[in-house]
């Protein structure tokens, strides 16, 4: 059972604290981590329904990540093989510990070990050096141990640290947001957080100074903001907005990650309240961009899963990475993607698959970040 105390998904309001008389260089600091995204801020769901129309036996490839899409994924009956793919090999050894996790700890325990729950720090230490030696993998393997291993992996990303950031911005109107992120009504919802109210004006505030151009540049570099329709603390506070108008908040993991740096007593993310699967899939991982792992196997999959990595790709770049993932799909397999601020022409980069008209399902997307959803079925 998933435990349902607030406490158990306690944020990490000592950071918050801390970054109210921190100094201007956390951007730089943050910089320096090995991990880009701890956290996967996609609802799974979307890809579960996915993987679902595969029928069984499904092979997906798939972006690493921060290893919970990965996670969730891997509990499904129906999924034969997941291959996970990233250039980063702090994100691999993130993915893969948490898909060791699941296989091996409770609910509670993943939570702690994470850094979502309380846990001692000589007991995270043991577990977490232990499981990180048996997949091969040092004790700095996801960064600086005394910083891992004090608070969890789960809040030592470059991502997670823009949302510390963020948090630190907000402490003034914390109770206000809180409050407001309680509730399951979304005209309410949209009400107290309109840009003409203080905690709208308070939140748009925060937003601008915390996801600057300049901060995300140095963050992630100039490719993850490549062509953006428009400034970036603007698309997230119209993205945080669209949620709160149309979907209720009180049990949206994403929405009390990103605002309040923890969860709600509704409970975490999915893959943390799931049961280990009976039988897991075949588990394989490659550190290549992804256009070189696709490139290598040529109608290996049922599924591939790009994340938003053509926000990052000029058109050639689009156009060439959907070429190589319709090579790697069987006859009639699927791709899919997210895309989050740039002004990409997805589907005219892929006139190899015929895409999916996903409004209804991007409705439907708790984790709201994207402005767009594309699926595409192998023609």
């Amino acid at each position: 059972m998933c435990p349902k105390h607030p406490r158990a998904f306690p944020g990490r309001v000592w950071y918050a604290r801390s970054m109210s008389h921190a100094p201007p260089n956390w951007v730089a600091e943050a910089a320096r981590l090995p991990i880009a995204f701890a956290q996967v801020r996609e609802d799974p769901r979307i890809d579960q329904h996915v993987v679902s129309r595969a029928g069984g036996g499904a092979r997906v490839c798939m972006v690493a990540s921060g290893g919970c899409t990965a996670a969730v994924l891997a509990t499904m009956p129906g999924v034969a093989r997941l291959h996970l793919v990233d250039a980063s090999p702090a994100q691999l050894a993130l993915a893969r510990l948490k898909l060791r996790l699941l296989e091996r700890h409770s609910v509670v325990d993943r939570l702690a070990l994470l850094g979502h729950g309380e846990m001692r720090f000589d007991a995270r230490r043991e577990i977490l050096t232990a499981e990180l030696a048996a997949l091969g993998y040092a004790a700095d393997a996801l960064g600086l141990p005394e910083r891992v291993l004090a608070f969890g992996p789960d809040r030592e990303g470059r991502y997670e640290r823009c949302f510390q950031a963020l948090n630190a911005s907000l402490l003034n109107v914390r109770d206000e947001l809180r409050a407001a992120l309680a509730l399951s009504a979304p005209d309410e919802q949209a009400r107290r957080t309109a840009p003409d109210t203080a905690l709208g004006q308070a939140l748009d505030a925060a937003l601008g100074s915390t996801l600057s151009l300049p901060n995300l540049v140095a963050l992630f570099g100039e490719g993850a903001t490549r062509n953006p329709v428009e400034p970036f603390s603007r698309h997230f506070a119209r993205r945080v907005r669209h949620a709160l108008a149309t979907l209720p908040a009180a049990n949206n993991p994403f929405l009390w990650q990103m605002l309040l740096d923890q969860y709600p007593a509704a409970g975490p993310a999915d893959w943390l309240r799931l049961p280990a699967p009976a039988y897991p899939p075949e588990i394989t991982w490659r550190q290549a961009m992804m256009a070189d792992a696709l490139r290598e196997s040529p109608g290996a999959f049922d599924v591939v899963h790009l994340s938003n990595i053509l926000d990052w790709l000029s058109p050639e770049e689009a156009t060439a990475t959907l070429d190589v993932a319709a090579n790697a799909l069987r006859p009639g397999g699927w791709v899919v993607i997210r895309q989050l601020n740039s002004t990409l022409d997805i589907p005219a980069s892929g006139p190899m698959f015929a895409w999916d008209d996903t409004a209804e399902l991007h409705a439907r997307d708790r984790s709201f970040f994207y402005r767009a959803l594309h699926i595409g079925r192998k023609r």
